[in-house]
């Protein structure tokens, strides 16, 4: 190859080097700016998920407390309501409240839990319906012995356990539990049956 040949190719390659130069940087510059959009969509999308995540799990607790609270309520105007007809008195007309608000938080709750906190409210959905119709049954028996009351006494008690199963469920989906039901809330102490059947108050027959 001759001088001059050499010669021109290198001015060629100089003046093409000169021309691309900027075209390159241009290319690279977008290339970059599309990879940084990237970036921050993917960063965005993975915020957008860990904010949905979280708002979703504020509804559950929201709608855990207030199943949890009018269950517990419930139940306990159902004892009083037992004692109180045992008495000889009369149902709290809050007891029929309490019952609305159990099932209109529980109506909110299927449509927002997982099946197995599901599972868990809808036992103490069922269970508390029997105790509801079982005090109507006894209030409408003049004729009602002590070993009948004794016997709704005991059902009532019972129902902490299955309130309790719902508890634990409740805190698991929450990730704050096990699952199980804490041991001081399954106590004999806890649940009152300690105390004895209490209503030996009242005719007997």
């Amino acid at each position: 190859m001759s001088t001059s040949v050499a010669t021109l190719l290198v001015a060629l390659v100089g003046v093409g080097g000169t021309l691309l130069s900027p075209l390159i940087t241009a290319w690279v510059g977008a290339r970059t700016r599309l990879q940084e959009f990237e970036l921050q969509l993917r960063a965005s999308a993975v915020v957008r998920r860990e904010e949905a995540v979280a708002a979703d799990l504020e509804r559950r607790r929201e709608a855990y407390i207030a199943l949890n609270r009018s269950a517990r309520q419930w139940r306990i105007l159902l004892m009083e309501d037992a004692q109180a007809l045992r008495a000889g008195g009369a149902v709290d007309q809050r007891s029929e409240e309490a019952r609305q608000a159990f099932h209109d938080n529980f109506a909110q709750v299927q449509l927002l839990v997982p099946d197995p906190v599901l599972d868990a409210a809808n036992r103490v959905r069922v269970v508390l319906a029997d105790a509801h119709k079982r005090l109507g049954t006894q209030a409408r028996n003049d004729a009602a012995s002590e070993t009948e009351w004794a016997e709704l006494h005991s059902f009532l008690l019972g129902l902490w356990d299955v309130v309790t199963e719902m508890q634990a469920a409740m805190r698991k989906d929450l990730g704050v539990g096990s699952g199980a039901p804490v041991s001081s809330e399954r106590s004999e102490d806890y649940r009152g049956g300690s105390s004895g059947y209490p209503w030996a108050v009242g005719p007997s027959t």
